[in-house]
This record gives structure tokens, sequence and C-alpha cells, in this order.
């Protein structure tokens, strides 16, 4: 059986398996009263451990003709191959959480064709262990002043500009913090509207094949 069948039916009661990255938007379309597994954003550091992390919380919340919805794209690789005996896996069909932000695979690929060299941040991302500015600022409490701006050109050097992802309300402190590494590291800040559709048709509908991958029990993930 091949990922992506018939599936005009919703599910009643699907469960939900997200990055922490994505929970705080998946969270409130699912409801309270949906099983949520949350998993921490650090694990994409290591493909391999987000893999067997996401197998393992694939096997506690799956039943007999049950829904898993993923808040999770291909991440590195880190999805694929990741399987349910039981459910039915859904997942937006995008490289990551930008993409599932951006809305579309398409719209992600046609901004980094205009803008190369791009840095993401998401107003709760911020504080995030995965976030660049956060990592060097740890590192530089052990680097000699007089290395740590050639530390951080280098760290920084594929970047062009920062971009802050925008939906309603994403708070001063975001931006202003943003701005901040921008201007420290020479980079062009933006802010980039978020469009949040994709993330309500995974939890209602409908999952085409264009924008989802819908593999039933049995059938592991692709490489998509």
């Amino acid at each position: 059986m091949q990922p992506n069948p018939d599936c005009a039916s919703l599910p009643r009661h699907p469960k939900l398996l997200v990055c922490r990255a994505l929970a705080h938007l998946l969270e409130p379309l699912v409801g309270p009263e949906v099983e949520t597994v949350v998993l921490d954003i650090a694990l994409h550091v290591k493909p391999e451990r987000l893999r067997e992390a996401l197998q393992d919380a694939v096997a506690s919340l799956e039943e007999a003709g049950g829904v898993i919805l993923l808040g999770y794209g291909l991440c590195g690789r880190a999805t694929e191959g990741v399987v349910s005996r039981l459910s039915t896996l859904v997942l937006p069909r995008v490289d990551d959480c930008v993409g599932a932000l951006l809305g579309s695979r398409r719209r992600h690929q046609e901004f980094m064709k205009q803008r190369p060299g791009c840095y993401f941040l998401e107003p709760t991302w911020v504080d995030a262990e995965m976030n660049i500015f956060v990592q060097l600022e740890q590192h530089m409490e052990r680097i000699p002043p007089h290395r740590r701006g050639q530390i951080a050109r280098l760290t920084l050097k594929h970047y062009r500009s920062l971009a802050l992802l925008t939906g309603g309300g994403h708070g001063a402190e975001a931006e202003r913090r943003c701005r901040g590494y921008a201007r420290a590291n020479g980079l062009e800040f933006i802010e980039v509207e978020t469009e949040l559709g994709l993330l309500e048709r995974i939890v209602g509908g409908p999952w085409s094949a264009e924008e989802f991958v819908v593999c039933p029990p049995g059938v592991p993930i692709p490489l998509f």
C-alpha cells in the first residue's frame, strides 16, 4: 500500500505528535481533549535521535483505526521511515517547520530563491536552544574577547538576513531581540507574515496529496 490513499473522511478523535516549535499553534486547533505528545526542539540536532523519539511516541499513541497528526516536516529526513502498525500517520509535505509556517513548500522555496542565506526565527523560538544566536551567546563566554567577532562571522557566514515569522501579535520583545541580533551581526532584518492554512488543514482537512503525506498502518513515511 502506498502513502496518500483516499482520505475523504477525517477522524473524529485524532492524536497529535508535535514539535515544540509548532505546539503553540497546533494544540489550540485540536483542542484540550486530544491526546498530545510534544517533543523538544533540541532533538533536531541529531536527526537519528529525533527519528527514534518520533517512533517511540508513535508507538505510545497508536491504536487500531486511529490517526496520528504529526506537527513535523521532513526535518532533515528524521521523519523518513517512521511507521505505525495500527494508526494512519498524517504530516504536511514541507521540509521543516518554517515551510509549515509559510504555508507550503513552494512558498518556502520561492522565498529562499529570492533571499538566499536567510535565517528564520519565530517569537516562541527566540529562547530555544536551536536559536543560533543563543548558541553563540553561550559559547562566547568561553571565547577570548578579541576572537569573538571572528567566531561570530564564521558561524554566520552563510546568512545574509534574519527573518522574524509573524502572525497576529508577535510581541515587541521578540522583534526587539531579533533586530538586535541582526544589527550586531550585520544582517538585514525582515518580517515575514505566516500563513497558517496548512496547519489548519492538517487538523480539519482536506488532506490533498499535494500538501500532505498520509501513510496508512504499516506504511513508513517516505522521503518526500
